[in-house]
């Protein structure tokens, strides 16, 4: 692997960055802030396409693609679709259902679907029957949409993209999948060019560019057909269970709140403020520290699935803790809402008030 080709995709990923943040204004892709958003200026919302045209640019001047076109379709429409809502908002419902129909893609160009849900102690699992492109569609659209929900902080949503290809690229670098090997950097050489004006750090003090729900949904459904095409061939890089743990904290997050809204009536589509970054922001605490903060969460959750599994741990086992550390967060939650509360309705004595 030469330095050039870890080099070309940062350099054209940033380059493009500068370049479309500029053209934003007049291509209408700029993120206005409001009353859900802690940003307090516009900015533009073009670092998901800067991210894919850099890779996609950067694979055809190496010649590398593999399989990769499976995805080309799927991950087309997202982004098309992405990009007209990041200039004119579109209903939760009309995303949901392009999401859908890219899932469905996603598995036709790959011919894959989950055939049963691995439990311990059963052999070969619960098949899953005349359901499986529909629970697999599920699973696609369920990470896709955890992605695009952890893009409220800057950087978060980079950082977490970052994480699950860090994840691939030691299961295809562990089972010798060069091919594999280079996709995946070549993504993660992209993306930290986007990163570099997306993210905080000692030389910026703020988002230049937002990845955009055109990135977050392309990226997302591209993160599926990587853990999809990983899991395929005569010896597999990795079981599909692993993707759970690559994007764990947006989905864990996104369950949390989804489940939460029901239980209150409301609509699992309403947009409020109640995930992670946002809670961790109204407690105080800075971008500059919860980002970080969000990400070490999820790496090390990440790493603790790919060390279980290199350990020898089935399907069923690898599900199973992944859906213990759910209720885990669930309760802590529930916990956590019930002190908030009761703090609300106690206020602590006026320590300065004369007897």
């Amino acid at each position: 692997m030469s330095f050039n080709y870890l080099f070309y995709p940062f350099a054209l990923s940033l380059i493009f960055c500068l370049v479309l943040a500029r053209l934003a204004p007049w291509l209408a892709l700029m993120d206005k802030p409001d009353a859900r958003k802690q940003h307090g200026r516009a900015v533009p919302v073009v670092g998901g396409l800067a991210i894919l045209a850099a890779y996609v640019l950067a694979l055809k001047l190496r010649g590398i693609g593999g399989n990769l076109y499976e995805a080309l379709l799927p991950v087309g429409l997202v982004l098309v679709v992405g990009v007209i809502d990041d200039a004119r908002p579109v209903s939760a419902r009309t995303k949901l259902v392009v999401q859908c129909i890219a899932a469905w893609l996603l598995l036709r160009t790959t011919g894959f679907s989950l055939d049963s849900v691995p439990i311990p102690g059963v052999p070969g699992g619960l098949p899953l029957g005349p359901l499986d492109t529909a629970v697999t569609m599920v699973v696609i659209v369920g990470v896709v949409n955890a992605l695009n929900l952890s893009d409220g902080a800057d950087g978060l949503a980079g950082g977490h993209v970052m994480i699950a290809l860090l994840v691939y690229l030691i299961a295809a670098h562990s089972a010798g999948r060069q091919t594999e090997v280079l996709l995946v950097v070549g993504l993660m050489s992209s993306v930290t060019g986007f990163l570099i004006v997306n993210a905080r750090h000692p030389m910026l003090d703020r988002a230049h560019v937002f990845m955009g729900d055109a990135g977050a949904l392309a990226l997302g459904t591209l993160l599926c057909w990587f853990a999809i095409h990983l899991s395929r061939g005569a010896q597999p890089a990795m079981p599909p269970v692993l993707l759970l743990y690559a994007v764990a904290l947006p989905l864990l997050d996104m369950a949390t709140v989804t489940v939460r809204r029901i239980l209150q009536g409301a609509s699992p589509m309403r947009p409020d403020r109640t995930h992670l970054h946002h809670i961790l922001c109204l407690k105080g605490m800075s971008v500059e520290l919860s980002v970080p903060l969000l990400w070490a969460l999820n790496l090390t959750i990440a790493l603790s699935g790919l060390l279980l599994w290199k350990l020898g741990a089935s399907q069923g086992m690898l599900l199973l803790v992944w859906v213990g550390v759910l209720i885990g967060k669930m309760l802590w939650m529930r916990v956590w809402e019930e002190v908030e509360s009761g703090a609300e309705r106690d206020p602590a004595p006026d320590e300065t008030a004369q007897p």
